[in-house]
């Protein structure tokens, strides 16, 4: 049977390991708690149902290929696991978005203030060096 390769995995249940992290430390914070709680359901159920759906994929397609070749033909299981997954990309920016407004310590930014003042300078190096080179 046709899957895809192990990088792909890798990077797949670290992404979904994450999710699930996220969805906890948010639900015991309080914050986005429905939302969380929903994150922490959909991170365990869509994973399992999406491997158990695509089990009885027929030779020559990998798994998301089954399901989306299955999603064209309106399966509700397929439209389950692409909305889940939708779902969990949406709680991705939420949870994001709620991370740039976390105020750092002072001893954070001591710390970081003197590195991003070097990554500024070597993007402006960089960006003079390549406005010489146009000339």
């Amino acid at each position: 049977m046709l899957t895809l390769p192990k990088w792909f995995w890798i990077i797949y249940y670290i992404i979904l390991f994450s999710t699930l992290i996220s969805g906890v430390i948010n639900w015991v914070r309080q914050r986005y708690s429905v939302l969380s709680a929903i994150t922490i359901i959909l991170s365990l159920l869509v994973p399992m149902v999406s491997f158990v759906y695509t089990v009885g994929r027929t030779e020559g397609l990998n798994e998301f290929q089954y399901l989306f070749a299955q999603l064209g033909s309106k399966d509700p299981w397929a439209l389950f696991i692409v909305l889940g997954y939708l779902y969990l990309l949406v709680w991705w920016y939420f949870f994001i978005s709620s991370l740039r407004s976390i105020q750092l310590s002072p001893r954070l930014n001591k710390v970081l203030e003197p590195i991003e003042a070097w990554y500024r300078q070597t993007l402006a190096r960089k960006k003079k060096e390549r406005d010489g080179n146009r000339d």
